[in-house]
């Protein structure tokens, strides 16, 4: 018990140090902004602070902000005004339509896998880039022959 009752006086006298070693740094740390201030003529407005201390955000006035909507030749950004004409949503895009065979089922068919990793199990369809494990593998010195179903 004597063991942890000096660990607690250890930890408040390592306390009261870091507190201590805490202001003596924050009044160097405000004498040198100070120094820099004096030096360089800097304002509260030329750091963004307002009086109360607080960063001051403002929004772009209201012309300013209509007037960053146009492009350089006057001309809106965005997606272009629909006709008369057109029924509406019709300049709304969705996925491609997939076709199906006469069965439902989409065209894209599920390939049967070509390799297989013995180790793992992970398979692969011989389509599309090669996996890493498989690229891999044939660094290694082996071949894809080895790795056929």
């Amino acid at each position: 018990m004597s063991n942890y009752l000096k660990l607690q006086a250890q930890i408040q006298k390592l306390q009261k140090e870091a507190e201590s070693v805490k202001k003596r740094e924050l009044a160097e740390t405000i004498a040198n902004i100070k120094k820099a201030i004096q030096i360089f003529g800097l304002s509260a407005s030329d750091l963004g602070l307002t009086v109360s201390g607080s960063v001051k955000r403002r929004r772009k006035p209201i012309q300013n902000r209509a007037a960053s909507t146009t492009t350089t030749a006057g001309k809106r950004r965005g997606r272009p005004a629909k006709k008369a004409s057109e029924p509406r949503g019709a300049q709304l895009t969705s996925k491609p339509k997939v076709k199906k065979n006469s069965a439902g089922a989409d065209k894209r068919s599920i390939v049967a896998p070509k390799y297989r990793d013995s180790a793992t199990g992970i398979t692969w369809t011989g389509r599309g880039k090669q996996p890493k494990w498989l690229s891999a593998a044939i660094s290694g010195g082996k071949t894809l022959e080895e790795f056929k179903i």
